[in-house]
């Protein structure tokens, strides 16, 4: 039996699902739906999934909880959410005209996932800028109207009122200390904040976070940066710190941090860890 876990506050989810369930019905599948609601977000309902085998619907919110419940299941993935990065990220078909194949396929990728403080992320994780664009995004009653563009939006308001932070940040016995952060960027995956390509190095199968700081530069300099990524010029950069680490600590002024985007209170210190080949995502045959 397949089971399906499907973000039922998103109308493109739904009806997304509502094509799946044809196609599955004609094809005399058996299948069980698990909706999420007000008390049951992805995560509590991945407690009720039996099956070795799931597709999950939703957005890269949806995937997280999943992630954060994980029991080694082979997972379809079909992106219906606002900013669609790990779909983007693993080039995934987004929608049911593959389900078939991808069921009957015996291909899946493994991918790592980054752990902070015991809850996991599949893309990235960010204090700084990011985070507070993020913050804005959740606040905004534009995003039904604007969809992925929101991250847009947001982001021109946020940069216009751009902040710094103190951080903290530890690897191995190399301290930054700082109180002028504008941005702590860590990458598992290439994308993150509704299509940015944030690392052009990040592959998600190598055990290694893929950092960028930006801290210590002034508001122009910044927004060069900050253009420069959006250019996919990550050559031009000036001034950012670049790393691969596969664990670090930080510590923050910032009241938030987010992954996979969603905003998330910040502990006193923040461990970080890479977790090698966690999941598995399905792929078509001979699909790369």
């Amino acid at each position: 039996m397949i089971e399906i876990i499907v973000n039922s506050k998103h109308k493109k989810s739904l009806l997304e699902l509502e094509k799946i369930e044809n196609i599955l019905n004609r094809e005399k599948i058996e299948y069980r739906v698990l909706k999420t609601s007000e008390t049951k977000n992805a995560q509590k309902l991945m407690d009720e999934a039996s099956s070795k085998q799931i597709i999950v619907i939703g957005g890269d919110g949806t995937i997280n909880e999943v992630i954060n419940n994980y029991h080694e299941e082979d997972i379809i993935y079909l992106a219906q959410g606002s900013g669609n990065d790990l779909a983007r990220s693993l080039q995934l078909e987004r929608s049911s005209s593959c389900i078939i194949k991808l069921i009957n396929s015996s291909d899946f990728n493994v991918y790592d996932v980054g752990d902070v403080n015991g809850k996991k992320f599949c893309s990235g994780f960010d204090i700084g800028f990011n985070a507070d664009v993020i913050e804005r995004v959740e606040k905004s009653r534009l995003k039904k109207y604007f969809g992925s563009y929101i991250y847009l939006v947001e982001g021109v308001i946020t940069i216009l009122k751009l902040k710094k932070y103190y951080a903290k940040i530890q690897v191995g016995d190399n301290i930054l200390e700082t109180n002028n952060l504008r941005l702590l960027n860590l990458m598992l995956q290439p994308y993150e904040g509704g299509g940015i390509r944030f690392s052009n190095t990040a592959t998600g199968r190598d055990g290694q976070f893929h950092i960028m700081i930006m801290a210590d530069m002034s508001w122009f300099r910044f927004v060069y940066n900050y253009i420069c990524l959006l250019l996919h010029k990550h050559d031009k950069l000036k001034g950012a710190r670049i790393l691969k680490v596969d664990s670090l600590s930080v510590e923050t002024s910032q009241s938030h941090y987010q992954i996979d985007g969603e905003l998330v209170a910040k502990d006193k210190k923040m461990q970080l860890k890479c977790i090698k080949e966690f999941y598995k995502i399905k792929k078509e045959e001979n699909l790369e």
